[in-house]
């Protein structure tokens, strides 16, 4: 597929996605609206902890500013994964600490290109790595990892303080279910699909209370979300 056919398609297949206004969602859990994506804020403590960051500085500002969120008060990132409307906000967050998957790194150190055989992904802010499984105390959250590979080969999810399922562009919803993402976007399916998979087991053996998506929105009921995946 060529560039020009690649930006036709984008922007049809943006258009089936479904994006939160800027608002509160659970105490203390807030979606931005950034443009065609959603991150999200936690609080921690006196500071906050954001899982992506969206991609217009200016958009990202003025919408954490209805909050009263303060871009310097972003202590930690959690990055789902290295495409640019996920990381384009970093400039904006100069305290934080940023945290990927280690898979993650061949996507932008030049080991892995993402799509028609020429776009990498770039990283220019330093990062630490985590690794599937592996479970952080940071400041007020507890943060577990989970390697999700499919969408980027170091796609990974995020499960916060037990109650809430972060998933970046691992999965799509439709009418309250589980699907796979854009087939556009995503450099193995197959391996997307049995990141589902590892997700749904996760979800039915769990008590977790949300789903949330990058470009889908939420479901509040993962478990029923997760039944029969459409993948």
């Amino acid at each position: 597929m060529g560039i020009l056919n690649f930006l036709i398609n984008r922007k049809k297949e943006i258009s089936k996605m479904n994006h939160l206004e800027t608002g509160e969602i659970d105490h203390n859990l807030y979606a931005i609206k950034a443009k065609n994506v959603n991150f999200y804020v936690v609080k921690n403590g006196d500071g906050y902890l954001a899982i992506d960051t969206g991609i217009d500085v200016k958009t990202i500002a003025k919408e954490l500013a209805k909050l009263s969120i303060d871009p310097i008060h972003i202590n930690t990132v959690l990055l789902t994964h290295t495409d640019l409307d996920h990381i384009g906000g970093l400039k904006l967050f100069k305290n934080a600490t940023i945290y990927m998957a280690k898979e993650e790194e061949r996507m932008i150190n030049g080991e892995t290109v993402r799509m028609l055989s020429i776009l990498k992904n770039k990283l220019k802010h330093p990062y630490k790595t985590v690794e599937d499984g592996e479970e952080l105390q940071l400041g007020h959250v507890k943060v577990k990892a989970i390697l999700t590979p499919g969408h980027t080969m170091g796609s990974m999810s995020f499960i916060i303080n037990d109650k809430y399922l972060f998933v970046g562009d691992t999965l799509s919803l439709k009418n309250g279910k589980v699907a796979m993402f854009n087939d556009l976007f995503n450099m193995d399916n197959d391996t997307q699909a049995q990141s589902i998979k590892k997700l749904a087991d996760i979800a039915q053996e769990g008590d977790l209370q949300y789903l949330i998506t990058a470009h889908y929105g939420i479901s509040d009921n993962p478990k029923k979300a997760f039944d029969t995946p459409k993948i």
